[in-house]
């Protein structure tokens, strides 16, 4: 609710600040004293359109300072999802200033922080409805009203259900559509896909391969050097003529007369013999590594041929023979993915009918409930507007469907409906102001001096439906007689029974029932005019309803204000 409202420098304020309490509270005073700038200030703080004409005269900067308390409002899931995006915590309240510079140049603070002049009307319209300024009163946006009449019906946890559905539905349909395009993309991928994958299936490749075949082709292209390396070797170790063998063979003998001489030798002779033993197991070695080495021209082309068909396919696939098998392995699996669609796509469009059939279900069921209570709300809405002395005025609210044929489709008829995660439905608060006069929507014919009562009328009926915690009315009685004022003030207070209302009047049986009543006045300080504001009670109030009802204080009208405060008080 809103607990205070500091003014500097605006229009005919000096400096004013006003604190306010829950309840109903009345502000009176005489015409011309300065009632309304206190709206207007407010309407300023909540990010109305200003002018700097507001500016006091001799005045650089007005600014207004409007002190909220949260209480149920900043849990509403809307309203806590604005404060989370702006950064700013509510925990403790909300402050809102609003600067307006002589220059015209202006800035908005929300709790000390710069933001965007806009920033304040997002956060105003959760906070204040300004009745007779359209542009705080939530039941002229056509969005909110279908859902004070949801609220009215107590049918959010309906609404929610369809709203799932309806959000179920979308997702399926999304995801036929993406299947769609990806078929038709993918069928034309699918030769392709087929080549690549046939591609390198048909190679038969091997880890590793590459490298065997690089090595088998650096022994085939030197084959025959290496034959010719392999005997010269071989005939220096076992040559009939100068080959090491013979050598070793000959110096052995020669040994092993020299051990039989001397015995001291004989360990020399044995090493000789093992040396001889060796290179004769060399010589040996050799020559079937020499039996083995062939030039074979058929697999030099074939290994050939090999080496380029892998360098290929890397070149194309993949640097080394493992990605290339991974990119035929992915090949293979997209290429199942693609002739398997048919069935996904089926599976996908039957889910999306399956969806489709709920949430079409669940959207007619709370259209239903919704004509229910848009009845009762008419009926309600048009006894109110009597009672309120408004009987040449009209109220209808209308539940609207639109066909269209991409909409939603509602199961057993062949019909379909524009559709949006609120159902399918669009509400219309409708009003006649006069009789024989078309019905119009209330935002094109609110205005005028019946149309304070009017949005009272219609405030009283959704009061458990509308959560916003402050209500003002600037002069809802203007127009109404004395017979019909003390049902707009039990209309007031009524609605301030679980919110706070505030009401300039010029009546005194609604300013008999208020919890609190504040007078403002005009004063002339130091040469300059002023607006003074004053909390009123016990005689001062006497006196105030008493001026108000004959515009001195008679003895007849301060027996009138008692009269009216004492039955006030019993009501």
């Amino acid at each position: 609710m809103l607990v205070e409202l500091s003014i500097e420098n605006f229009a005919i304020i000096d400096r004013l600040q006003v604190r306010f309490d829950a309840g109903f509270t009345v502000i009176t005073g005489e015409t011309g004293a300065g009632k309304s700038i206190i709206v207007d200030a407010l309407q300023a703080a909540l990010g109305g359109r200003v002018s700097s004409d507001l500016v006091r005269t001799g005045a650089r900067l007005a600014a207004v300072d409007a002190t909220f308390e949260l209480g149920d409002v900043g849990a509403e899931p809307e309203f806590r999802s604005l404060l989370e995006d702006l950064g700013v915590s509510g925990d403790e309240g909300l402050i809102l200033r609003r600067e307006i510079g002589s220059t015209g140049r202006g800035s908005a603070r929300v709790n000390g922080r710069a933001m965007p002049i806009s920033t304040l009307a997002a956060l105003g319209q959760f906070l204040v409805d300004i009745h007779g300024q359209s542009e705080h009163l939530s039941v002229l946006r056509r969005d909110r009203q279908l859902e004070l009449l949801d609220r009215y019906g107590r049918l959010m946890a309906q609404r929610q259900e369809v709203s799932a559905a309806i959000d179920e539905y979308s997702r399926a349909k999304r995801e036929v559509a993406i299947l769609e395009g990806s078929r038709r993309e993918s069928e034309q991928r699918l030769d392709l896909l087929r080549f690549q994958a046939g591609e390198i299936e048909a190679a038969r490749l091997t880890s590793g391969e590459d490298e065997a075949l690089a090595a088998e082709r650096n022994l085939l292209v030197n084959a025959e050097r290496l034959a010719l390396l392999a005997a010269e070797a071989r005939e220096a170790l076992d040559g009939e003529q100068s080959g090491a063998g013979n050598a070793l063979s000959s110096a052995l003998h020669q040994m092993r007369e020299l051990a039989g001489i001397d015995p001291e030798t004989l360990q020399i002779s044995d090493r000789l013999e093992s040396i001889s033993i060796e290179v004769q197991d060399l010589a040996q070695d050799l020559r079937r590594y020499l039996e083995s080495v062939e030039q074979d021209p058929a697999r030099l082309a074939f290994v050939d041929e090999r080496l380029d068909l892998i360098h290929r396919l890397q070149r194309k696939y993949g640097s080394t023979i493992d990605e290339v098998m991974a990119f035929g392995v992915r090949t293979n699996a997209e290429v199942q993915d693609i002739e398997s669609f048919d069935e996904r796509l089926d599976d996908a469009r039957r889910l999306a009918t399956d969806a489709e059939d709920r949430a079409g279900a669940l959207a007619e069921d709370l259209s239903t409930s919704r004509h229910e209570a848009a009845e009762k709300l008419t009926s309600c809405m048009r006894e109110a507007l009597q009672g309120l002395g408004l009987v040449r005025t009209d109220f209808r609210a209308d539940v609207v469907q639109v066909e269209d044929d991409g909409g939603l489709r509602i199961p057993g008829q062949n019909r379909r409906f524009r559709s949006s995660p609120t159902g399918l439905d669009t509400v219309f608060f409708l009003a006649s102001f006069n009789p024989g006069e078309e019905m119009h929507p209330i935002e094109r014919v609110a205005s005028g001096g019946e149309t304070s009562r009017f949005l009272l009328a219609l405030k009283s009926v959704l009061a458990d439906a509308d959560a916003t915690p402050t209500l003002i009315f600037d002069e809802a009685d203007v127009g109404v007689g004395g017979r019909h004022g003390a049902v707009v003030g039990e209309r007031l207070r009524e609605l301030a029974r679980n919110r706070q209302v505030l009401s300039i009047t010029h009546l005194a049986q609604v300013a008999a029932l208020g919890d609190h009543h504040l007078t403002v006045q005009k004063a002339v300080i130091d040469g300059r005019t002023t607006a003074l504001v004053t909390e009123v009670e016990s005689q001062d109030r006497v006196r105030e309803i008493a001026e108000m009802i004959s515009g001195t204080e008679t003895e007849t009208a301060l027996s009138n204000a008692r009269e009216l405060l004492e039955r006030a008080s019993l009501a």
